[in-house]
């Protein structure tokens, strides 16, 4: 008979640790998630200041040598420019288009 008393303290004891790492992980949850808010954002800002990179297939040069003398193409993925829109320009692009199609009820021309 002894052992039930023991054990419901063991239980409370247990439950009250369960509170603690529940609250522990809710702020790690909360960390994690601030800090890729955070990336993301630096992310878009420099995607607003620098809105493009380097072509991957051309690695910036814009054309291609060919195997055997001195000629040269442009490359067929950035049309010989070397550059390329970053996926975050995209997002951005995509919001503004997205923010200068809707139509505000309140202007002016729209009251009735």
């Amino acid at each position: 008979m002894s052992n039930h008393p023991a054990t419901a303290i063991s239980t409370a004891a247990t439950h009250g640790s369960d509170l603690v790492a529940t609250a522990q992980t809710a702020g790690q949850v909360a960390a994690v998630v601030l800090i890729v808010t955070l990336a993301v954002a630096l992310y878009l800002l420099g995607c607003l200041i620098w809105p493009f990179g380097k072509c991957r297939r051309c690695k910036g040069v814009g054309k291609f040598k060919s195997p055997f003398g001195n000629a040269y193409r442009h490359c067929g993925r950035c049309d010989g420019s070397g550059l390329r829109i970053r996926v975050g320009r995209h997002v951005i692009n995509h919001i503004r288009a997205t923010h200068g199609a809707g139509t505000n009820a309140t202007s002016k021309g729209d009251r009735k």
